[in-house]
């Protein structure tokens, strides 16, 4: 990547206008809506009445298809634009790449903000007459104003590893840093903005996909979707130190709370990797660590907790804020996020770990690929060793789509919207990007439905794609940024990198920007030698249809098995 795509507000390289207009329409597409948390059992299966019944929405959706949506903010998102531009642009962009075809479908994509389904149904209906198609990007990320803080609780937001910061890095108040909420699925206040907006959003677009049927192909969500990024700053300010999140990292090793047994996300704790040998306690296997009293002692005989991580913990319970002794909401800011004494504090207590030594213990709690010498844990890919950080990102988006899905929005349709850090190289810029982020290609795997998604601006080797799925999708992508647009080279590599993609399980594509009148300066598709290689390459796939082969969901983010793991090949140390 050039220097100018290297912005530190942004996934892959995105110049600064990029992200000031990325951060308009995150910021349009937020809301404050509440729900109880009960019912969101329903996500778990993601088969619902309302869900069965989504699958006669689709139209002529197949899932053999082969889309290419340009993003298209400002017209999509505008009321003020009309029926008759619509239409010029939607002729333009099938003069400039093509009409697809019986297996390829071109169109639109942007993202869908609340209250605009009278201007989404307007769309629809021009897009049909035209003959051209529609991406719908859901902004229901921690990030960005995607979620809110609805109760004023200061524990809903992601603390960090310096002990006295919540807020975020100072400086520049960054909307992807600054009073950012948890995604840990123990901050029961944000789970339940998520699962209404999830079902607002989901009733809108299966008004739409019934009155316009055929036309919305694609749904994206959780636009890159990862933690707070102050932690590329420095390592005092990475996150997610939330009691919330440091609460479910405890439960997540344990196999305990909402992880144990007959608990909301049984079988999704701690692999046998990270926490040895599983142990068999009643009719589950569990971790070792299930029944100990403390991480000083070892119920079933083994090593204790402490004698595994290197650890002093005298209690289970949280060294600051534990949500057992302390469970009233924090709102004053000038609380102490890590007290040593007095209200909020519990000498002995369990705790993240704060110091990225590349420990047994800091591996457990964050796996990088380049902090690790540029290799994947152990486990990879069909059941990866990741540290909590990472399975907390991943948690979420799959969350999210569970809540789509309940909601009844067809599960083909799904892909998620990830940062592929592994890619963003070794150099101290995509190093430390990586580590603030917890997010990598994997986070964008969907086990429901075998879908993956990512942003990619540059090369992509395909194998970081197909070692988790043969069904997956870039939902903004530049082949070579920094490029002028009318350049040779943007050309070769585009068409290449098509031919490419297709012929390994890519299924959508979102080219970014389209520009209906000014041309922009952040990746412009109109009239330039991305649109081009496009249409050649639609050209040449015509009649042709896609097979995508999906590896089955079961091999991944199972965590407790029902029967031990005692042969492990690799250790995570």
């Amino acid at each position: 990547m050039g220097p100018a795509c290297q912005d530190a507000a942004n996934a892959s390289g995105r110049p600064d206008a990029r992200a000031a207009g990325r951060r308009k329409f995150l910021t349009s597409a937020a809301g404050l809506i509440t729900l109880t948390l009960a019912g969101y059992r329903d996500g778990a299966s993601c088969e619902t009445k309302d869900s069965a019944r989504s699958r006669n929405l689709t139209g002529d959706h197949a899932v053999g298809d082969l889309c290419i949506f340009p993003i298209w903010e400002s017209g999509l998102d505008a009321s003020t634009t009309t029926d008759a531009e619509y239409r010029r642009q939607a002729r333009k962009l099938k003069r400039e790449i093509g009409p697809g075809g019986k297996n390829t479908k071109i169109g639109f994509a942007s993202i869908y903000a609340a209250g605009h389904l009278p201007l989404l149904l307007r769309q629809l209906k021009v897009f049909k007459q035209e003959g051209i198609h529609r991406g719908v990007i859901f902004a229901m990320q921690t990030h960005d104003q995607g979620l809110t803080n609805p109760d004023g609780d200061l524990r809903n937001y992601q603390w960090r590893l310096d002990g006295k910061t919540w807020q975020g890095a100072p400086g520049k108040r960054n909307p992807r840093d600054w009073m950012v909420v948890t995604p840990s699925r123990y901050a029961s206040a944000i789970r339940t903005e998520m699962k209404r907006k999830a079902q607002r959003w989901a009733a809108d677009i299966k008004r739409a996909m019934a009155a316009v049927p055929g036309v919305i192909q694609i749904i994206n969500f959780a636009i890159e979707e990862e933690l707070a990024i102050g932690g590329m700053q420095a390592d005092a300010y990475l996150a997610d130190y939330s009691p919330f999140a440091i609460a479910e990292f405890r439960d997540w090793l344990r196999h305990h709370g909402l992880y144990a047994p007959g608990g909301l996300y049984a079988g999704q704790g701690a692999p046998a990797e990270i926490v040895g040998t599983y142990v068999k306690h009643g009719q589950h296997w569990v971790s070792p660590f299930f029944a100990d009293a403390s991480p000083r002692q070892s119920h079933h005989g083994g090593l204790s907790f402490n004698t595994l991580f290197g650890t002093s913990f005298r209690t289970w319970s949280l060294a600051y804020w534990d949500l057992d002794k302390f469970p009233q909401p924090i709102r004053d800011p000038h609380f102490a996020p890590s007290p040593k004494t007095g209200r909020g504090a519990t000498p002995g207590g369990f705790d993240a770990p704060r110091l990225r030594d590349h420990s047994r213990w800091w591996r457990t709690w964050d796996w990088t690929y380049q902090g690790n010498g540029n290799h994947y844990p152990p486990g990879n890919p069909g059941k990866p060793a990741f540290g909590f950080r990472e399975f907390e990102v991943a948690h979420f988006v799959q969350d999210v789509a569970a809540m789509l899905m309940a909601a009844g929005l067809p599960r083909q349709m799904l892909y998620a919207h990830q940062i592929p850090a592994e890619l963003l190289g070794d150099a101290k810029w995509g190093a430390r990007r990586a580590l603030s982020s917890a997010s990598n290609i994997w986070t964008g795997y969907l086990p429901q439905n075998g879908t993956l998604g990512i942003t990619r601006f540059g090369s992509l080797p395909v194998k970081s794609m197909t070692q988790y799925s043969r069904n997956w999708g870039i939902f903004e992508w530049h082949p070579l940024p920094g490029s002028p647009p009318d350049s040779p080279a943007l050309y070769h590599a585009a068409l290449h990198e098509l031919q490419h993609f297709t012929a390994h399980g890519c299924r959508a594509i979102f080219p970014g920007w389209w520009h209906a009148h000014r041309v922009g300066k952040t990746f412009p598709l109109n009239n330039s030698a991305l649109a081009r290689a496009i249409k050649a390459f639609l050209a040449q796939r015509t009649g042709r249809h896609y097979h995508p082969r999906i590896k089955p969901a079961a091999r991944f983010f199972g965590g407790t098995q029902n029967r031990p793991r005692r042969h492990i090949k690799k250790e995570i140390l």
